[in-house]
């Protein structure tokens, strides 16, 4: 399961996910007609025919609110998700939806207003960035603008990479939990995995490497993710690059067969952020060397756009060595950007 782009009309006010809106705003049932009539879509999560989240967002909106004085911006008009939601981390799915949406726009600003009430929705606005910008009525306001990106936290930052990154890495996923993992990373005719998986929704991931030797990956660098085709047909042109993330931090779980955590903690720092199972992890636990290596799903290419391995090599960015053990200095990861036909504006709003 995934989000869906419906109209407002395909989507039934009577379904119980709509009360506490229309209990929060008097009028929402006009609203709510106004825009199906309208022809007004929204991002909407549904499981077993009940709405989950719903996301719409105003591509252009120029009022005064808050502290913020009238200026052309994105609105995120509507954004809910079901209480008992959380575990499976929609809600981090809808903002990475609005914000790659912002990105892609010529717009600076995005702001949205939220009762204080819903303290769970402020503190991921805020984990991604939204600084408080005054009151609407009862509500607070929060803003996120492209001039000023705080780079401290990859998280805050998102969509946009720190333009102070200097080094560049790949992360090799068999295509089996590439896909079940990177849900937007699509490939062109190609028959892909999907599932219903917590870290499928989420923009924050948890890779679980078992490399043979020590791994010297470091947070703020700029990672590749290279999905290796299992096929019987050519890796030469079936393995391919999808994705680019920003690794937040390297958790060192056992080196040289030697523990530097137990098995529960190390469950513990996987969380729901990975595609395996607890049994799989266990298994992992006992025969390999292991690091968590958490990141942030900064974008993707697209279906036609991905970069592979035979195309990488010719341009001297892969060689025969292991993905791991492969460095990038910064105008090759700019290479690989620009070569899944990402620009400079896609990727780094102010770049040194």
């Amino acid at each position: 399961m995934t989000f869906e782009t419906k109209r407002f009309s395909d989507c039934s006010l009577n379904d119980l996910f709509f009360d506490s809106l229309k209990k929060d705003y008097q009028g929402f049932e006009e609203w709510f007609d106004a825009k199906s009539k309208g022809g007004a879509i929204a991002h909407v999560y549904m499981d077993e025919g009940s709405i989950q989240a719903f996301l719409y967002v105003k591509d252009h909106e120029c009022e005064t609110v808050g502290d913020l004085p009238a200026s052309p911006r994105m609105k995120i008009g509507t954004l809910k998700v079901c209480e008992d939601s959380g575990r499976r981390r929609i809600a981090e799915g809808a903002i990475g939806i609005a914000l790659w949406r912002w990105q892609r726009s010529e717009l600076d600003e995005i702001y949205v207003t939220v009762f204080p009430k819903y303290d769970a929705t402020i503190r991921l606005l805020e984990t991604f960035g939204f600084v408080y910008k005054g009151k609407k009525g009862d509500e607070s306001v929060y803003f996120k603008s492209k001039r000023e990106l705080d780079y401290t936290d990859p998280k805050k930052s998102f969509p946009y990479l720190d333009p102070n990154f200097t080094t560049g890495r790949y992360i090799p996923i068999d295509d089996e939990y590439h896909d079940k993992m990177f849900q937007y990373s699509d490939l062109k005719n190609t028959q892909q995995l999907r599932g219903d998986f917590p870290v499928s929704n989420g923009i924050t991931k948890n890779y679980i490497a078992t490399p043979s030797s020590k791994l010297d990956y470091a947070p703020g660098d700029i990672v590749f993710i290279y999905r290796k085709y299992n096929g019987p047909e050519s890796k030469w042109h079936k393995s391919v690059v999808t994705s680019y993330c920003t690794i937040t931090k390297v958790t060192p779980i056992k080196i040289s067969g030697k523990p530097l955590s137990g098995l529960d903690q190390f469950i513990e720092t996987v969380g729901n952020k990975t595609v395996f199972t607890k049994e799989q992890l266990r298994e992992k636990y006992r025969r390999y060397n292991v690091y968590v290596i958490e990141m942030v799903y900064n974008g993707y290419f697209g279906a036609g756009k991905n970069i592979t391995c035979g195309k990488l090599t010719n341009n001297n960015l892969f060689g025969g060595a292991h993905p791991y053990m492969v460095k990038l200095i910064r105008e090759d990861v700019f290479k690989i950007l620009e070569m899944g036909g990402k620009g400079e504006r896609d990727i780094i709003v102010h770049k040194p």
